[in-house]
This record gives C-alpha cells, sequence and structure tokens, in this order.
C-alpha cells in the first residue's frame, strides 16, 4: 500500500547494528584488534596511502606497510604501559603548542583538516608518540655511548666536522608587514638607533624585541635566513616573513664555517653514536617481541 511506512523488526535492527560493529578486525595482537576504521584512518594520513592508478601490488604493498606500522605501535604503546612510561597532560598540551607554533595556526588547522584529524585524535596521537620515544630512549641510557668511542669516531671520521656559520643579531618581531614597515622606516629615515626602537617597541608592546645572540641562520625560515646572511656586520634590515611573524634584523658580527674542534661537537657526535645503539637495540626487541607475541592479519 502507497505511502505505508515498513517497519524493520526490532529483533532483525539489532542484528543489523551488532553486525556492523562486529566488522572483522584487520589484525589481531595478543588478543586485541586493530580494526578496520584505525586502518583506513592510518592508510589516509600515511604518505603510502595509493594514489590515483595505482596498480594492485602496489596498493598491498602500502597496505602491509601501514599494518606493521599500527602493530609495531600497539606493541610499544603495551610495553610502554608495562614498564610504566607515562605523560602527562601538560606536557602533550606543550608539545602540541610547540607544533602549532612552529606551524602556525593556519597551517596546523589546514594540515588536520586535510588528514581528516579532529583535535582530540591529535592529542591521542601525540600522547602515543611520547610514549613511544620515551620506551625507545629507555632501552639504552647515555651512559651507553663511551667517552672513547665518541673520541674515535672524531678522530676517524673520513671528513672534518665543521662549525656552520654563526651570526650575533637582534630582531624585532611584529604581527603585521605594516608595523614592521613603519618601524624599519623610523631607523632608515629618521636615523633611530636599531636597539633603541626595540627596546621602545617592547615597552609599548607594539613587537616582540629578541637579542638572540649567535646564531645559525639555518634555523629561521628560509626567506628569513637567506637575508641574515646577506646583511653585513653593523646592517639592519626587513621587513622580512618569517613563519607567522615579520622581523626587522640587525647583525652585529658574525663567524664564517670553520673546522669545528672536538670539544663543539662531542655532544652532537654523542647523540648520533646513541641514537645508532638505541636503533639496533630496538630493532633486536621488535623482533623479539613480534616472535614472542601472537599475531594474526585479515587484511582480506
Amino acid at each position: 500500500m502507497t505511502g505505508r511506512r515498513r517497519w524493520i523488526p526490532v529483533a532483525l535492527l539489532a542484528l543489523l547494528v551488532f553486525a556492523a560493529g562486529c566488522a572483522k578486525p584487520v589484525a589481531m595482537v595478543n588478543g586485541r584488534p586493530i580494526d578496520r576504521k584505525t586502518f583506513e584512518e592510518a592508510m589516509k594520513e600515511s604518505s603510502k596511502s595509493s594514489a590515483e592508478g595505482e596498480d594492485t601490488a602496489d596498493r598491498q604493498k602500502a597496505e602491509g606497510a601501514v599494518l606493521n606500522e599500527l602493530i609495531t605501535r600497539m606493541l610499544m604503546l603495551d610495553e610502554a604501559g608495562k614498564r610504566g612510561i607515562t605523560v602527562t597532560d601538560d606536557e602533550v598540551n606543550r608539545e602540541i603548542e610547540g607544533i602549532r607554533k612552529s606551524m602556525g595556526d593556519a597551517a596546523f588547522a589546514e594540515t588536520l583538516k586535510e588528514k581528516g584529524i579532529t583535535t582530540d585524535g591529535f592529542r591521542k596521537q601525540t600522547r602515543e608518540k611520547m610514549l613511544m620515544s620515551r620506551f625507545t630512549e629507555g632501552l639504552l641510557g647515555n651512559e651507553s655511548v663511551a667517552d672513547e668511542a665518541v673520541r674515535r669516531y672524531y678522530s676517524e671520521s673520513p671528513r672534518p666536522f665543521f662549525r656552520p656559520v654563526k651570526v650575533l643579531m637582534n630582531m624585532i618581531e611584529f604581527d603585521s608587514e605594516e608595523a614592521a614597515a613603519a618601524a624599519m622606516r623610523e631607523i632608515r629615515e629618521k636615523k633611530v638607533d636599531f636597539d633603541d626602537l626595540a627596546l621602545r617597541a617592547g615597552n609599548e608592546n607594539r613587537a616582540h624585541a629578541s637579542g638572540y645572540g649567535w646564531a645559525n641562520p639555518d634555523l629561521f625560515s628560509p626567506g628569513l635566513s637567506a637575508a641574515i646572511r646577506n646583511l653585513r656586520p653593523g646592517q639592519s634590515g626587513g621587513p622580512y616573513k618569517g613563519r607567522q611573524k615579520f622581523y626587522l634584523v640587525k647583525v652585529k658580527d658574525r663567524e664564517k664555517e670553520a673546522v669545528a674542534s672536538f670539544d663543539e661537537v662531542k655532544d652532537s657526535i654523542k647523540n648520533t653514536l646513541l641514537e645508532e645503539k638505541r636503533q639496533m637495540a630496538f630493532a633486536h626487541w621488535l623482533a623479539w617481541k613480534r616472535k614472542d607475541s601472537q599475531i594474526t592479519v585479515n587484511l582480506r
């Protein structure tokens, strides 16, 4: 009869809901599932996700790589929990704020949108990454790299270690290009001293003055880095666009690239050797853990 509603029996509806909620997981790891939704989200986020026109073999290879990453993540997080490794909410907040600040608010929001990640989802990912990082760091302590090994690495390196270009400078940070340009006109046309203007603008809350001291230009955004490299000692310039703000820069002195002494690079070398040893330790742990675990894969 036209216009008459067709009702799905309650029992059948319950069965359909139950079946939808019980979709076969893509993998089981020690009795715990990796559900298909999690897998599909990871595929979307990963650079390994399939591109248009990708053949079946490449798709299957990408799926296998992403699933292996999910299995490894689950094993690591389980082990971190067993070892009592934790991350506080404040630590997660600081980590996210650092990421947001380095990217800029607009780029940060756009990245989450492109990857289809919610704010809560990103917070969960950040916490898990921090837990996994602490687990890996805990596999070997700093004392596992002896000073003798560091010195030998320095002396036997086929290429010398170089100390990068360093620039002694001051910077003034503005929210807008217009405000930065107006301040630069004061310096050039009215012959206002750069440091005096920085102090006054900071006191008036028009800008933020940063006495960076000695810094490597490569630490800044590409445009700002190039500008700093081109300014001679005593010169000031700007406005230059950074990742979020606009800057005026005054270079006071600079040091050219030079061969670095052992004392200048020993900490960097030690970190390199420690990271290599941790990667090896992690590879051994993961191979043992996978062998000791019950893992089943159900991609198809």
